[in-house]
């Protein structure tokens, strides 16, 4: 997408997202991050950071840093509903800080130098199976949907310790569980709910805010 592509298709995510009720009674606040300081956070940390990803953090902000939303997903071929925590940081530093953490998981579980440095951590997956984060080392232009290796989106189970042994590629890096093929796939799902119409059709049920709420007490 080019870059007005890119801020068309996020203003409509949130608008979406709103529209299916996510943001009750709430406006859309624009963010305070800017193109700046995304350059900044880039040149300090040695990292490129996905274009629509850098879209996303100075378009709007969530109403809290750590936003849950369910939304359907498919998985191992099936659909099915899936809690997402997805992060909306006030200012870079918070990004900075949820890199920290991983630096904190590194010295804990005594992994290689160096070896996070391609991962950008963007929220939780399955809200509270683990981190949820960007794999840089995964170019955008070879992601295949059908070749799960080539995904960018990946999660690492917060109960697994020994992440060498799970994670640790022979290139140095960590690489976690495939989650999605994309951030464009992560908004499609979750911000415009593009799976949901499909679910209501082969299961019978209709997704709607209220029915996600109430998936909680079940």
């Amino acid at each position: 997408m080019s870059p007005q592509e890119e801020k068309e298709f996020i203003e409509k995510a949130f608008q979406k997202l709103k529209e299916r009720g996510w943001l009750p009674g709430q406006e859309l606040e624009p963010s305070a991050i800017t193109e700046l300081e995304t350059a900044a956070f880039e040149q300090q940390y040695q990292v490129t950071l996905p274009s629509l990803y850098k879209t996303f953090l100075t378009s709007y902000r969530l109403p809290r840093n750590d936003f849950y939303i369910c939304s359907i997903v498919e998985r191992y071929g099936e659909l099915s509903p899936l809690w997402l925590m997805i992060d909306s940081p006030r200012t870079m530093e918070d990004v900075s800080e949820r890199m920290e953490t991983l630096q904190e998981i590194r010295e804990f579980c005594e992994l290689p130098e160096d070896c996070f440095r391609n991962l950008i951590p963007i929220g939780d997956w399955g809200a509270g199976w683990g981190p949820l984060c960007i794999d840089l080392s995964r170019p955008e232009e070879q992601i295949d949907e059908n070749r799960k290796e080539t995904w960018s989106l990946v999660w690492f189970d917060h109960e697994e310790f020994e992440w060498d042994e799970s994670y640790l590629g022979e290139d140095g890096l960590l690489h976690g569980r495939e989650a999605l093929p994309d951030l464009k796939t992560l908004f499609q799902w979750y911000f415009y709910g593009s799976l949901e119409e499909r679910f209501e059709q082969e299961e019978g049920v209709k997704p709607s805010y209220q029915w996600y709420q109430d998936l909680l007490k079940r």
